[in-house]
């Protein structure tokens, strides 16, 4: 594929072509340079406010159906809106797009912000504080689903050669979200005990006097169970909360404050710098339309009959049904890691590190590792060294969950499963990105990406599903899927030749 800067580039006389060159590819670098700052910070926001949402459910009384459906709001709706938004990139800009995008996330975070900060029993336009976090991550999952943008952006901005070396940036720019953003929302975050109370056992607390007396993990138990159950995890929390005896009163104000609202604004001061930014430093990267070319695709507002066309289209069908599966196995893994390690007896706070540690692993495998070898070794070696990789790690994660390998080994082995898939997508994206037309970047990248998002609806569940069978489950069938993927990956080559072979010379 031809790099789209070099089309759009005036051809240089004499004497000047090293000039222009030089120009053009500082330009490339710049603009790179910034949307990955652009991706980075908002990323950012989102891995502050993501590991939060199981504390916040508790805190509101939320069952697990209720939260499950608000921690696959955001995917559901990048589903919807990703080709939306890469078809609409196609036809007015790169630029306008990923601009709308974040002011659209500035505006869902601060509400986030002041959703939780509503509490039980408070109201705000007609809505209580559940209800509006939903509304929030809804306009979170619209606005977050400019990614297909952003990458259509390094698309125009990339030949073919530097494809997923440039895909991999905005691989590094989750891993150091996630590397940061859980940090950020830890100590963003109260001490406040996370516990699941039925509106009888909130009712009573509310009637407690402002006794001085000091309360006992035993007796906090005690007393709340009198007015309903209480679930293991609410126990353990309990615990933890009154390792020493408290007094009465301040277990009470403990109990009923409402969750932090620092993690939702301090995501929104974060997403409108990336605004800012975007609106100050990134230029228009789509390629001036040439006379005789294609026309823009238009479409409905969601552009589900773009998913459907890429998907039945040969060409691009093995790649998508690729990212499917694989980031069907991940979300899967993903999903259920801090159920499983509840299972471990980590702590909130070592959960934390746990997820930072694996956004540490995934920058460093995608920003460093990645970068450097994509280049050398192709997109098809690298996606399907990362299958393996994946494969093998989730084999160890089973063998862990099943007892077989200690609890501690988890920590040597997830960097294997998160490298496989540093490896995987970047590979993945670039390939699909080869396989588009030029005036369909945009639309190709958003089916990509809204396949993607529906493997993170539909993985969670299944994943959650299975844990309820054994610790193992999940991740033996997390393997098997890495299988089948490794298998469309090789597909991917065999259509390729078959292709060129079909080429007259």
């Amino acid at each position: 594929m031809t790099n789209q800067s070099d089309k759009l580039a005036p051809q240089a006389g004499p004497g000047t072509g090293g000039s222009s060159a030089t120009s053009s590819s500082t330009v490339q670098k710049s603009t790179l340079l910034i949307v990955f700052v652009v991706v980075f910070i908002d990323l950012l926001g989102f891995g502050i406010v993501l590991p939060l949402l199981p504390r916040y459910g508790a805190h509101f009384n939320a069952t697990k159906m209720q939260l499950g459906l608000l921690m696959a709001s955001f995917s559901a709706m990048q589903f919807l809106f990703a080709p939306m938004w890469g078809a609409l990139s196609d036809r007015i800009g790169r630029r306008p797009v990923l601009i709308v995008g974040l002011l659209g996330s500035t505006f869902a975070y601060t509400m986030f912000g002041v959703a939780t900060g509503l509490g039980r029993e408070g109201v705000l336009l007609g809505l209580g504080a559940l209800p509006l976090l939903f509304v929030t991550r809804i306009a979170a999952g619209i606005a977050g689903a400019t990614i297909p943008t952003a990458q259509a952006v390094i698309a125009d901005s990339t030949g073919a050669e530097g494809r997923g070396k440039g895909m991999a940036l905005i691989g590094a720019a989750f891993g150091i979200g996630f590397t940061f953003g859980p940090l950020i929302g830890a100590a963003c975050t109260s001490g406040y005990p996370s516990i699941t109370m039925s509106d009888a056992q909130y009712t009573a607390v509310q009637v407690w006097d402002e006794s001085s007396d000091v309360i006992s993990a035993q007796q906090l138990t005690l007393l709340l169970e009198a007015d309903g159950t209480l679930e293991d995890a609410d126990r353990e929390s309990i615990s933890q909360y009154l390792v020493d005896a408290k007094p009465q009163s301040q277990v009470k104000k403990d109990l009923l404050a409402p969750p932090s609202s620092l993690p939702g604004y301090v995501a929104a001061i974060l997403s409108a710098l990336a605004l800012l930014l975007a609106i100050a430093k990134l230029p228009e990267s789509r390629p001036v339309s040439v006379p005789g070319g294609a026309a823009p695709q238009r479409g409905g507002l969601l552009q589900l009959g773009s998913v459907v066309k890429h998907l039945t289209a040969k060409k691009v069908s093995v790649i998508l049904a690729a990212i499917f599966i694989t980031t069907f196995a991940f979300a899967q893994f993903e999903s259920t890691l801090s159920l499983l390690t509840r299972e471990f007896g980590y702590s909130s706070q070592r959960n934390f590190l746990l997820f930072a540690y694996i956004g540490f692993v995934l920058m460093i495998g995608q920003g460093v590792l990645v970068r450097r070898l994509l280049p050398r070794i192709g997109e098809h070696r690298m996606a399907l060294i990362g299958v393996v990789l994946m494969t093998v790690g989730f084999v160890l994660i089973a063998l862990a969950g099943n007892k077989t390998l200690p609890d501690s080994s988890l920590w040597y082995i997830l960097p294997i499963v998160t490298i496989g898939f540093s490896a995987v997508t970047p590979s993945l994206q670039s390939l699909l990105s080869q396989s588009a037309a030029d005036d369909e970047q945009g639309a190709v990248l958003g089916a990509g990406q809204s396949l993607s998002s529906l493997a993170r609806i539909l993985g969670p569940y299944v994943g959650i599903q299975l844990l309820g069978v054994s610790a193992a489950t999940p991740y033996f069938a997390g393997a098997g899927l890495m299988v089948i993927g490794g298998i469309s990956v090789a597909a991917i080559r065999r259509e390729e030749n078959k292709a060129a072979l079909d080429v007259p010379a």
